[in-house]
């Protein structure tokens, strides 16, 4: 979410779990440009204790059956956390459901100044998984149940039926979801408000069922995570082409850059100069890049201080494990599914990879002071292929 609202990595100026103060938002770049601006959302994590909030005049955070901030400012975390667990339990959906964040979102718009920008997030496909708009009690403690046992206590547990069950609920969800963004944008449709309007559709990550030995997304950062749909529709007064498919690899971080640069955006300085994505107009236009960029992932374990990073080129994937100091590395041209690591048969791929992690680790020192990054030492086997080959001496 970090890398969407400011256009740059995570962990650069403060990591991914808040908003540094200093750091300019996507929708302060609005607000700079004269947008009547809005956040509607379920997300509990996206939240105005972690400075999400931001250049945003109008801000809504996820209300289930308790608002777990109100009457409890400056409450501890473990205390906040706490009054959320015991608000999930009541409630029978664990996050407020599309339909709810549509209305709200519909309100905003009825009563907003024209321009507007509008940023939502629904967690209607997340785990636990309730199988579209089952919502009741029964269904929703079968699915806290199910999904505690699958992504938190014990994976490989998971029988053969949980599995298909699991899988099922999510495409249910992910049904659910469709038909009310397809409302969403009938009613905007109605309201004389899409003609004008840029839809931006994508995902913060995917879900893992088990194809790297998990469920959820607390893995590292294999495709099945971080392969997600990016969907940009113009409105018909802009001059960009319709209905094409970009197939070259972009990011999320280059969102901003791309909606600020179709609309002529005045940017402040300083995001300028913190910004790291780049506009995707020439590429929707049909222009080609004279060289791919690489896509970074990066997460700071929550409740840890470990780091989990990755390296993705067209045909590349480097991974690298602060939890177990394990570094990996897979040819996506001949292994797709992320299955066989070739650190050691491709030892100067790797070690082009390693630099980069060192140097990226290096920024992050340098711009989050929060951010503790470790000592990385050359695996000793790559070192020694590496001359074997006559990379190093």
């Amino acid at each position: 979410m970090t890398a969407m609202l400011t256009g740059r990595h995570p962990l650069d100026y403060g990591g991914h779990w808040y908003l540094d103060k200093n750091q300019p938002t996507f929708a302060q770049a609005f607000q700079r440009c004269g947008y009547n601006t809005g956040a509607i959302h379920s997300n509990p994590y996206v939240s105005a204790r972690r400075n999400f909030d931001r250049g945003f005049d109008h801000f809504e955070e996820d209300v289930v059956a308790f608002e777990p901030d109100e009457g409890l400012e400056g409450a501890p975390e473990k205390l906040l956390r706490l009054v959320s667990r015991v608000s999930r339990i009541l409630s029978r959906t664990p996050y407020t459901p599309a339909e709810k964040v549509n209305d709200d979102m519909l309100e905003f718009v009825d009563s907003a100044e024209s321009p507007w920008f509008l940023w939502t997030q629904y967690m209607d496909v997340h785990g636990p998984y309730l199988g579209g708009d089952d919502f009741s009690y029964r269904n929703k403690f079968r699915a806290e149940w199910l999904w505690r046992k699958a992504a938190v206590r014990d994976p490989d547990s998971i029988t053969g039926a949980e599995h298909e069950e699991l899988r099922e609920n999510y495409h249910r969800e992910v049904e659910y979801l469709d038909d009310a963004i397809g409302d969403l944008l009938e009613n905007l449709q109605d309201r004389g408000e899409l003609e004008d309007t840029f839809v931006v559709l994508t995902a913060d990550h995917g879900d893992e069922f088990y194809e790297h030995g998990r469920y959820g997304h607390g893995n590292l950062p294999y495709d099945e995570l971080t392969h997600v749909p990016l969907i940009i529709r113009p409105p018909v007064t802009v001059d960009l082409p319709g209905g094409e498919t970009v197939d070259e690899m972009v990011r999320c971080m280059d969102i901003l850059p791309t909606i600020l640069d179709a609309i002529g955006a005045d940017v402040s300085a300083k995001h300028k100069e913190r910004l790291a994505g780049e506009s995707l107009l020439p590429l929707i236009k049909g222009q080609t890049r004279e060289s791919e960029p690489i896509a970074i992932t990066e997460k700071r374990v929550r409740g840890e201080d470990d780091l989990r990073i990755g390296f993705r080129t067209p045909r590349w994937k480097y991974l690298y494990d602060g939890t177990e100091d394990e570094r990996l590395l897979f040819d996506l041209k001949n292994d797709a599914e992320e299955q066989t690591d070739v650190s050691s048969s491709h030892p100067e791929i790797t070690e082009d990879f390693e630099d980069r992690l060192r140097e990226r680790l290096d920024r992050i020192e340098r711009t989050s002071a929060n951010v503790e990054t470790p000592d990385l030492e050359t695996d000793a086997g790559v070192e020694e292929r590496l001359k074997a080959l006559g990379y190093q001496d």
